[in-house]
């Protein structure tokens, strides 16, 4: 299979014309982290073409910029959806489900796949999001040791 390399820009312009292909790319910021590495945890990502689920990780846009984070909160009636990064204190605003543009189905860390499309994923993101008490002790926690870290080694 030849592989190409694209962004995520031509990859919608693919998407929007009909040919559904999965691409797989690494993420920019550390919103997702512990669960996605900046610049080392390559994500799969694959156009959305069935209904998403509470606790998918999700490709959007905010009109600005290109998001993945996890799914919080879907109402298909009005065509809203809310998302939450795993490394951030607040969900985000909500945006129309239109500009929801791909589900994230996996990751790789170590040369090891790590499905995100089961139900055993959804459940762990539900419950990293739901105990916002642990979710903020867990990234303080981390902030800490990253900076003592730095302050030890001098990087």
């Amino acid at each position: 299979m030849e592989k190409r390399q694209i962004g995520i820009e031509e990859w919608m312009e693919m998407s929007r014309s009909g040919l559904k292909v999965p691409i797989t790319t690494l993420l920019q910021g550390d919103s997702m982290r512990p669960l996605i590495r900046l610049g080392k945890d390559p994500v799969t990502i694959v156009p959305v073409t069935e209904p998403l689920q509470i606790g998918d990780v999700v490709l959007f846009t905010d009109g600005k910029r290109y998001v993945v984070h996890r799914l919080w909160k879907l109402d298909p009636e009005s065509g809203i959806a809310q998302t939450w990064g795993d490394n951030c204190k607040v969900p985000d605003a909500p945006v129309p489900l239109a500009q929801v543009y791909g589900k994230v189905v996996s990751y790789t860390r170590n040369g090891k796949v790590h499905r995100l499309d089961t139900e055993r994923a959804r459940s762990f993101g539900l419950f990293w999001m739901k105990h916002g008490l642990v979710r903020r002790f867990e990234i303080l926690l981390y902030r800490i040791v990253r900076k003592l870290h730095k302050i030890m080694t001098g990087k």
